[in-house]
């Protein structure tokens, strides 16, 4: 199952995909989420409330009014050695986690305004949301997938010269609707727990970055765990597991997103985003 949030005629709905339509559901987000985390998805499909095409809705972030952003910086030994002299000297010990807040958010196929006046140096990140949909606190490792509900597509836009600049990358990794999350949520066992999934970053149908998530540091069951013994995840909390080599602050030359350009995130079994750049706004 695929649960997607989106509008049609003026409304914010939940539903699920089913080919080309949606199904209407009479739940939120949240709701639904901790019935797929409990294994319950048939009480969503119970649920139905109408569908509609998928060409006639627009598709929004799957996040909840209370979601919150957990991203992890240098995830992948490649990206930690081609940042190096940047970053961190040498591999993390423990999970670096930074947090975005949902004013970051855009939607999947959402036109990004990454503004010249902020910056010129907005690069991107193809990364794996893990979506909570139980709540956790100081949860096991070998527990850990118990409270996940499934999986989504990130590409965590980083603004690099505020990001360099400031010992925290708070103002770096938080520009307004710069982060597209969607297109909408896979079910855990659809896609499967250790995901070994391939993960894509193209800009103007060029790949910039390729991996595979068993590439990870710090999987993701150390992940939940390690956030989990410092504060209660909730149902609806993302989790962005990291970025490997080929951002485009460190080829060479240095490549920036510029107006016009189409950035896509591939994650193979979960789905694609695609946004066009504009930066004159």
């Amino acid at each position: 199952m695929q649960l997607v949030q989106f509008v049609h005629q003026g409304a914010t709905r939940c539903g699920y995909l089913d080919g080309d339509e949606i199904v209407g559901v009479d739940w939120s987000l949240r709701d639904a989420l901790v019935l797929l985390t409990a294994g319950q998805p048939e009480r969503i499909a119970e649920a139905r409330a109408g569908r509609v095409k998928l060409s006639d809705v627009v598709l929004l972030p799957p996040v909840t009014p209370s979601s919150r952003i957990f991203c992890i910086g240098i995830n992948y030994l490649d990206h930690q050695q081609e940042s190096m002299d940047v970053f961190l000297a040498t591999v993390p010990k423990a999970p670096v986690v930074f947090m975005k807040d949902l004013s970051t958010i855009a939607g999947p196929f959402d036109l990004l305004d990454l503004p010249s006046s902020v910056s010129v140096e907005f690069d991107w990140e193809a990364e794996l949301g893990v979506v909570i949909g139980a709540p956790a606190r100081n949860v096991s490792e070998e527990d850990s997938w118990d409270v996940v509900a499934g999986y989504t597509v990130v590409n965590d836009v980083s603004v690099r010269d505020r990001q360099v600049r400031h010992v925290q990358w708070t103002l770096g990794k938080n520009a307004p609707a710069s982060t597209p999350i969607g297109p909408g949520i896979v079910d855990r066992d659809t896609v499967g727990i250790k995901p070994d999934i391939e993960v894509t970053c193209r800009v103007n149908g060029v790949v910039k970055q390729n991996a595979f998530t068993r590439d990870l540091i710090f999987d993701i069951p150390r992940l939940i765990a390690e956030i989990s013994q410092v504060t209660p995840l909730l149902p609806g909390d993302i989790i962005v597991s990291g970025t490997a080599a080929g951002v485009g602050f460190k080829r060479n030359p240095p490549e920036f997103l510029r107006d016009g350009d189409v950035v896509e995130v591939e994650i193979a079994g979960v789905g694609t985003i695609s946004n066009k750049v504009r930066t004159e706004c």
